[in-house]
């Protein structure tokens, strides 16, 4: 059982979730501040003015999407923790449902942290840009 597994639907077609998901611009749009993505295996990223951090490890357009995440204020010695994103069409292709997975966190209170913070600073705001 992963870590934090959150699922919702989103009144929004799956080629628009994955682009609040992958696309700088889309990201910006409901999340704000300086944003950078290079969308590719091995790639790049870094979120909410570079506190987050990680490298894409796969990428199924627009079903899977999956990357190391690493908090800036992290021990050297933890390691990076993985999210994973799972979207799926429904309603005929008007809504998407969405999985997230986040595993491997270095501790309780990380892991506890991150659970909330996933639907403050993510989930709620990007399904309400999205439906908007």
């Amino acid at each position: 059982m992963p870590d934090i597994e959150k699922n919702v639907t989103i009144a929004a077609p799956i080629e628009k979730v994955w682009a609040a998901l992958t696309d700088p611009e889309a990201i910006a749009g409901w999340m704000g501040g300086p944003v950078k993505v290079d969308l590719k295996v091995g790639g790049g990223y870094t979120l909410f003015e570079a506190a987050t951090a990680g490298a894409f490890t796969e990428i199924k357009k627009p079903e899977t999407l999956e990357y190391t995440w690493r908090q800036n204020e992290w021990k050297k010695e933890w390691p990076d923790s993985v999210v994973r994103w799972e979207l799926a069409a429904a309603l005929g292709g008007a809504a998407t449902r969405v999985r997230l997975t986040h595993n491997t966190f270095p501790n309780k209170e990380e892991r506890d942290g991150h659970d909330e913070g996933w639907d403050m600073y993510w989930l709620e705001p990007m399904k309400a840009w999205l439906e908007a």
